[in-house]
């Protein structure tokens, strides 16, 4: 099933994290209203000011982001048709392409990330190549706190899964050539069995500022602060590495997060929750997000040899030996190499007791580091944006070791931050989907937890390496913003000031402060603001927080024949002949 069966595809690099993360603050961005917050009058000015003064505290390490997400030297380093690990196929070596926009639903928080993509390509154009459209956005998974805890400024102690699937028939296109691999893909893909394929890749040892040592990262932020005070656009973008995987998107497998047999941590700090696939004669295992690193160099942790058991329901009697780990499986350079996926023979009738018993991974000493949960309630769609007054159906796909359930099981859902602890329950269909109804009555951020069975606890809070949950935002209607008079004084004051505001990159295209330049790009407006380009690449604005009523009177608006009153307010622009000539080295 998925990832964890060949053929797969395995490739590595890095990538650019480049968010705007002034939002990220409450005093200077309401997320349930969707606003940016001004102090009393003060304005555009004022505000960009400030959230330059935050780059010296805690957070603020990048206001001039533009949130675009970026691989780079990311290439496919190997491949597996069923004969192991092998760098000899047409593909390897060749670019892998992605480019994204990096967005938290919850801006407060670190559980809702996504990126809003078009496509990826694996390959390149004319040759070998994958070429793979967006249809569902990619969501970070089981992040993981105690990745690299040696590197301790924002996330760089965390790693995360991210994972989306790319439908055969939305325009997946597979260009084999002479690659093996690609005509295994294209094989496949002729299946009823397959829906398409499924890319699944891990980010970690994120730094900032550029520095290995994040006790430089103090200075080097007083050092962002006075070019940002000096003028011009100065953003700030993060980097972490990469591993990732390209494999099968079977029925009955989530698009957005890991399907298989999940293994939760029972240790953190040592190993992270992972999954595995046990068939006739292999056990396969995904340690991608599961082994900490001992420090910036990336060596990873040695936990000795691990040994892979099935046991009976009382968790510790052991039922089957299914195989050993010795640390050369999951060190460094075979995390590398193949993307933390790791496969060990399994004897057939050791094999045939794990089917129906919990997997585990244990130490030499039986401290058990990892422990499958057979019930898993995993929602299709991890990231939910509504309006007021809006109400949509939740799917939440309950598998059995990795496999749908079926019906009636019973799936209870609740949200974690209420006192009451309340809970709504659903049953399966026969497809091993429940369904819930949700409604969007205000402008708020609500999380919810799922748990699968009769009887079975509800947890308390968000664990992301335990828990499967889901984000719901619910943007007001601001019905009384939609009714004003579209004058170019109101529909700045009450729509384009938030983003003039918030998002300084965007002076480089378009003045938001401008009306001569925004009624110019009238057409182009409507069409990066309308709702059926939501999931976009150049959707604006990036954050997906513009309000029904504020996108009403935007239009009427642009849309309008009146006279344009002055400029309210922009910040100071500048010169782009002193530009040129700095960038030339000349006088300035």
């Amino acid at each position: 099933m998925s990832v964890l069966e060949t053929p797969r595809l395995f490739f590595r690099g890095r990538i650019t994290w480049d968010p705007i993360v002034t939002n990220n603050r409450p005093q200077q961005y309401d997320e349930n209203e969707g606003k940016t917050v001004f102090d009393s009058d003060d304005g555009v000015v004022a505000f960009r000011k400030d959230a330059i003064a935050a780059v010296t505290g805690p957070g603020n390490w990048n206001p001039h982001g533009t949130h675009r997400s970026t691989f780079y030297e990311t290439f496919t380093v190997g491949v597996d048709t069923g004969g192991g690990l092998s760098t000899s196929d047409a593909i390897v070596k060749s670019p892998v392409s992605f480019t994204g926009m990096l967005v938290d639903l919850e801006p407060y928080g670190a559980f809702s990330s996504q990126l809003f993509f078009d496509d990826m390509s694996f390959g390149i154009q004319g040759g070998c190549r994958v070429f793979a459209p967006r249809v569902t956005r990619m969501t970070g998974r089981y992040i993981n706190f105690a990745r690299n805890t040696t590197y301790k400024y924002v996330a760089g102690v965390a790693s995360v899964v991210w994972q989306t699937s790319f439908p055969k028939t939305s325009g997946l296109r597979i260009d084999p050539h002479d690659s093996s691999l690609l005509q295994k893909f294209a094989e496949q893909l002729e299946h009823d069995d397959v829906l398409g394929l499924t890319v699944r890749w891990n980010t970690y040892r994120t730094l900032y500022f550029d520095s290995l040592n994040p006790a430089n990262n103090t200075a080097l932020a007083q050092q962002l602060h006075d070019k940002l005070v000096g003028g011009g656009f100065q953003p700030n973008p993060a980097r972490s590495e990469l591993v990732g995987v390209l494999g099968l998107w079977r029925k009955g497998e989530p698009a957005t997060e890991p399907g298989d047999r999940a293994l939760l941590t029972r240790q953190p700090g040592h190993m992270a929750s992972a999954h595995v696939r046990v068939s006739k004669h292999q056990l396969t295992l995904d340690l991608a997000n599961s082994v900490p690193e001992t420090g910036v160099d990336l060596a990873k942790l040695n936990l000795g040899d691990l040994n892979a058991v099935a046991v009976a329901p009382d968790g510790a009697t052991v039922v089957a030996r299914l195989g050993s780990l010795k640390y050369a499986d999951y060190c460094r350079e075979k995390y590398e190499a193949s993307a933390g996926i790791v496969t060990i023979e399994v004897d057939w009738g050791e094999a045939e007791k794990a089917k129906t018993a919990d997997i585990q991974i244990r130490q030499k000493d039986d401290t058990v580091l990892l422990a499958e949960a057979a019930l898993r309630a995993v929602p299709t769609a991890p990231n939910i944006y509504l309006d007021e007054g809006e109400t949509t159906t939740l799917s939440v796909l309950v598998l059995d070791r990795g496999k749908p359930t079926g019906s009636g099981v019973q799936v209870a859902m609740a949200n974690p931050d209420t006192s009451s602890g309340a809970s709504t329950t659903s049953l399966t269909n026969a497809e091993g989907i429940a369904t819930f109804s949700l409604s969007g009555t205000k402008g708020q951020v609500e999380s919810f937890v799922f748990a699968a069975g009769q009887g079975a606890a509800v947890p308390q809070g968000i664990n992301p390496q335990t828990t499967t949950y889901v984000y719901v935002r619910t943007l007001p209607a601001d019905a009384d913003i939609a009714g004003l008079e579209p004058s170019w004084t109101t529909v700045y004051g009450k729509v384009l000031r938030n983003w003039h505001a918030m998002a300084p990159c965007m002076d480089n295209w378009l003045d938001l402060g401008n009306p001569d330049q925004v009624k110019s790009f009238a057409a182009m407006l409507h069409e990066l603001t309308a709702k059926a380009n939501f999931e976009a690449f150049r959707f604006m604005p990036v954050t997906r927080d513009m309000t029904t009523g504020e996108r009403a009177l935007l239009y009427a608006f642009l849309d309008g024949t009146g006279a344009l009153e002055p400029v309210v307010e922009a910040p100071p622009q500048v010169s782009l002949q002193r530009l040129s000539r700095a960038m030339r080295g000349g006088a300035r």
